[in-house]
């Protein structure tokens, strides 16, 4: 604990801080368990993820082409200790580990605000950040962002300290962030903004950051040299050939058809100020805007005061306050590409604790001085700060209860319609952002076969992979004529719509209601006709004779 004192004096007793953040993770942890479904597996890259570990635990320690591999060989040590037949232990124990990590964050992030707050304050920054809607909702899904988070908060706190021991473990966890998510590299570049712009000043400042680069390097080392050997790029990703799409859809559509879309590609044919204007302007507005969203519901009212107050933080120091400056600013323009395709809210939850530290300053403003207008006694003002505690525990519980609890009539429709997909379904879908789809790959790879063995490079294999009938694809269209006409090359079979809303595809959903108006369309599955309750989806098999003898005529 002596640690995560940082630069101000005790005034609360050791054991009643211990105490607090005791209390403050268990009502976090009754938060996330009220959001998990045990009953039913992990999907999507939850199941990636979960059958990385598993690879893992067997020594198969082969890196994927589009994520990293330090979360799933975290779990991997956990799932040595497990022989079970069924898959869902496993889902269940990747889903413990990730909770457990989003948990013990809550003690990290009360030692990073140290730097910023007395005891009081930073008990109420492990308060905001424990019970953040987003983040609870995430941990249980037994993802890569809790562990990511963690990491991110660490290399921060002992960057912070220019030492060079502190440096060094700093660059060290900076090296393990890039192992968890491939965009972790650019912590690696925010983390020596932040360090050179704050200690620039200082003493030895160059010859730690030196060693910090050279401890940097050997963490990276080792995931380098091995996906040079298998891709003959050491940074290689599917995704870095077509990153500079217009859009998700047509990123998908790139990957599948392996076409490339670089940089250079996208200036040469739309010139130079598209290119600043979609990925650099676009993702840094989007990012503001996801940003807002993750801010409901208390951070929303707090965060813009804490950014004015931070201003002229009189109570901080200054060094601190441009620290997290730094890092926030840097972590959205060197995130703006990603974010400019791919506007998923995920990709910026490691940005939230450093928010949250912000968002509590006008907190400590209004409690230390608007309240000695009144001439409020130190009790008072701590009632005052429980009574504020009180009301992000309620917003925050009422959050939660109204937009994530898992349905799990819906997920088991889902479970049951994957099934019949993955046995009655031959031939590509468009795929399918409505979820309907969500355990396909389940029945495929793990309800089919001996997941224990199974081995990573037969989950990317194409000749392993397509022999299962039915499989999801991704097609660029802006209407459903040019959905099919680009599928047609691609084998495109199946159009599975929702009676839903949907942020791509959205002319697909018209399909659903519709379906009168697109006779080349052929339906071969109504989930009304199943009795489904909750998953309300059509699945259409396209009849392409008759859709080029409407186009001719």
């Amino acid at each position: 604990m002596s640690l995560l004192i940082g630069n101000f004096k005790m005034s609360l007793p050791q054991k009643h801080v211990v105490l607090c953040l005791i209390l403050i993770c268990v009502i976090s942890l009754g938060f996330k368990l009220y959001l998990v479904d045990f009953s039913i597996p992990v999907h999507s890259d939850n199941l990636a993820y979960t059958l990385y570990a598993i690879a893992h635990s067997n020594g198969d320690f082969t890196q994927p082409p589009h994520r990293g591999i330090g979360w799933s060989i975290f779990l991997s040590t956990f799932f040595s200790f497990v022989d079970s037949d069924n898959f869902l232990d496993y889902s269940n124990l990747s889903r413990i580990v990730s909770i457990s990590v989003a948990t013990s964050s809550i003690f990290l992030i009360y030692g990073v605000a140290r730097k910023f707050f007395d005891e009081r304050y930073s008990l109420v920054t492990s308060c905001l950040f424990a019970f953040l809607p987003h983040l609870n909702h995430n941990s249980i899904m037994g993802l890569s962002e809790p562990i990511f988070i963690l990491t991110i908060l660490a290399s921060f706190y002992f960057i912070l300290n220019n030492k060079l021991k502190f440096v060094t473990i700093s660059f060290i966890l900076a090296g393990f962030a890039y192992w968890i998510r491939l965009n972790g590299l650019i912590i690696f570049i925010v983390i020596s903004l932040t360090y050179l712009l704050t200690f620039k000043k200082s003493q030895n400042f160059l010859r730690n950051y030196g060693i910090g680069i050279i401890f940097f390097i050997l963490v990276l080392s080792p995931m380098l040299l091995q996906k040079y050997e298998q891709y003959g790029d050491p940074f290689y990703s599917s995704y870095q050939g077509s990153m500079f799409s217009e859009n998700y859809e047509q990123l998908l559509s790139n990957i599948s058809s392996n076409t490339k879309s670089s940089a250079f590609d996208y200036i040469q044919n739309h010139g130079i100020a598209a290119f600043f204007g979609n990925f650099l302007l676009g993702g840094f507005v989007n990012s503001l805007n996801i940003l807002s969203q993750l801010s409901f519901p208390y951070l929303f009212i707090l965060l813009p005061f804490g950014i004015l107050f931070s201003l002229r933080a009189f109570d901080q120091k200054s060094q601190y306050i441009k620290a997290n400056w730094i890092f926030i600013i840097s972590s959205i323009l060197l995130m703006s590409v990603i974010i400019s395709v791919v506007p998923e809210k995920r990709f910026l939850f490691f940005l939230m604790p450093f928010l949250v530290i912000f968002s509590v300053i006008p907190i400590q403003r209004v409690t230390e001085y608007g309240l000695n207008t009144f001439s409020f006694s130190r009790k008072q003002k701590d009632i005052f700060l429980i009574i504020v505690l009180i009301v992000v525990i309620i917003l925050s519980g009422l959050f939660t209860l109204r937009y994530e609890k898992p349905d799990h009539i819906l997920e088991n429709e889902k479970l049951d319609f994957s099934q019949y997909a993955s046995q009655n379904l031959d031939g590509n879908a468009l795929r399918d952002f409505g979820g309907s789809t969500d355990y396909v790959a389940y029945f495929d790879l793990v309800h089919n076969n001996d997941f224990r063995n199974i081995k990573i490079d037969y989950l990317f294999n194409k000749d392993e992979t397509e022999k299962y009938g039915f499989r999801e694809i991704g097609v660029y269209g802006e209407s459903i004529e040019d959905l099919i006409l680009n599928g047609e090359g691609s084998n495109l079979k199946y159009i599975i719509s929702n009676n839903q809303k949907t942020f791509y595809y959205p002319f697909v959903d018209d399909v659903y209601h519709n379906e009168k108006n697109f006779p080349y369309l052929i339906k071969v599955f109504d989930s009304d006709e199943y009795g489904y309750q909750k998953l309300k989806i059509k699945v259409f098999e396209i009849d392409y004779k008759k859709f080029h003898e409407m186009m001719s005529g």
